[in-house]
């Protein structure tokens, strides 16, 4: 079975770890390979790379599905289900970066979410990459339990109709920016609560400019909400 290489990426209110940010205008360099030896050719190749590519429908269809089974079908222990399709990259074939939310419910299991990376070559095979864990603060990623006043993950990434309205009626509205939520993270209870929910940031003044980021949504005892923080989550295998 295949080893898992797992990147743990940590998120706080304090500092951005990840600045760079993804657009969703797709650059790609193509590049021939010729080889000759004694002037006649012996490999002419064609590698197209590119950089990666916001999704514009996150939602996972059943061919996103099957990829994602085929490649984890391939390793063993991966407790960890696709709720969204963050973006794609065309490289030899074509990687995938899917969310991924926990499948194990028990009161002492780590709960995170992952940033799966898969790869579909060329003929069509499917094969697990590389991950990343999204580790909210306040959380304890040794065994699962969370400190005393800390973050905790929702028990579903389910975008409801409230975090939906909280998005709509921010007290603080971006006019450069749209906000559209993908998964709902987790939450920290305070005078209040803190709301950690991954989106798409849409940009109104530049066109085709897309980014991935944790949103941090304070919402006060009246209902009041704010947004606290943003940190931007860049795509990256390896």
């Amino acid at each position: 079975m295949k080893k898992i290489t797992t990147k743990i990426l940590v998120l706080g209110l304090t500092a951005t770890l990840l600045t760079c940010g993804i657009t969703a205008c797709k650059v790609n360099k193509d590049i021939n390979v010729n080889v000759n030896v004694n002037g006649e050719e012996v490999i002419s190749t064609h590698i197209g790379t590119g950089s990666w590519e916001i999704a514009e429908s996150n939602a996972m269809t059943n061919d996103l599905q099957k990829i994602f089974d085929e490649a984890i079908s391939k390793i063993d222990g991966y407790n960890y289900k696709p709720v969204a399709l963050l973006g794609t990259q065309i490289v030899s074939g074509t990687n995938y970066a899917f969310l991924c939310e926990s499948t194990i419910i028990s009161e002492h299991a780590l709960r995170s979410m992952m940033i799966t990376y898969i790869n579909v070559n060329p003929q069509g095979s499917a094969d697990f990459v590389y991950d990343e864990r999204v580790i909210l603060p306040g959380t304890d990623v040794e065994n699962g339990d969370n400190l005393a006043g800390g973050w905790a993950y929702a028990e579903s990434s389910e975008i409801t109709a409230d975090i939906k309205t909280m998005f709509e009626n921010l007290a603080t509205k971006d006019v450069d920016d749209t906000y559209e939520p993908v998964a709902y993270v987790g939450s920290q209870v305070v005078a209040g609560t803190n709301h950690a929910v991954l989106c798409k940031i849409i940009s109104n003044t530049v066109a085709d400019k897309t980014s991935l980021a944790i949103v941090y949504v304070y919402e006060d005892l009246n209902g009041k909400c704010q947004i606290t923080n943003t940190e931007t989550i860049e795509l990256s295998i390896g």
